[in-house]
């Protein structure tokens, strides 16, 4: 497949990236300012994800967009982090809309259900100080179940705990639910959540829909 990947030298974006060249797709890698290795496959590209004309262009032709964008949460307040959020993400589904591929996002952790009724980011045990930008990651998922963009999507939300790891290709799916393992722990591997992904790219089986991948 011909695949874009929106965030490809982020730590999640890089792991998407080196998964799908392992796989033989053709990537065109998006970043805002860094410079990649040269691989076989591989276009590497300097794009804004918050101009919708550049998201169009450069998605016409390809199979799938896969956005791990993120606007860099420790250089911003979260307050100015969700309005990123927003502009990066009304660019991206105007400009996809236009450019008529599916899209999977990898979005974040608030929104799935930590307990019957409760999502993460409404628990007691989420810091405040993340707040902002996690409710506003919450409500892009809503506005896609909405059907307010009309795309065929796909919404990735990570456990809580998501770092550089073992590729095992082992783990749990599930739609809207936290996964915790038997310790009480919710995470994944970078590498494995790749595999969850790049999984799904080939499946389909959560069109329009939001699904998760833990231990």
């Amino acid at each position: 497949m011909s695949i874009v990947v929106f965030g490809a030298s982020g730590n999640i974006g890089s792991n998407i990236r080196k998964e799908a060249l392992s796989r033989g797709h053709r990537v065109t890698a998006v970043t805002r300012s860094t410079d990649l290795e040269p691989a076989e496959r591989l276009t590497t590209l300097k794009a804004d994800i918050a101009d919708a004309d550049d998201v169009a262009k450069i998605a016409a032709g390809h199979d799938a967009v896969i956005s791990a964008y993120s606007p860099g949460l420790r250089r911003h307040s979260a307050e100015d982090a969700a309005e990123l959020i927003r502009e990066a993400h009304d660019a991206l589904f105007a400009g996809i809309k236009r450019a008529g591929v599916r899209l999977i996002i990898v979005g974040g952790v608030g929104s799935l259900e930590a307990s019957p009724g409760i999502d993460v980011v409404d628990s007691d045990f989420y810091p405040a100080e993340h707040k902002a930008h996690t409710l506003r990651n919450r409500e892009i998922l809503r506005s896609l179940k909405r059907g307010d963009h009309d795309l065929d999507w796909t919404y990735v939300s990570p456990p809580l705990s998501i770092k550089a790891g073992e590729r095992t290709g082992k783990f749990r799916l599930d739609e809207d639910r936290l996964l915790r393992n038997e310790a009480g722990e919710s995470r994944i591997s970078e590498a494995d959540f790749a595999i969850a992904i790049l999984d799904e790219l080939g499946r389909g089986q959560f069109v329009r829909r939001r699904f998760t991948a833990a231990y």
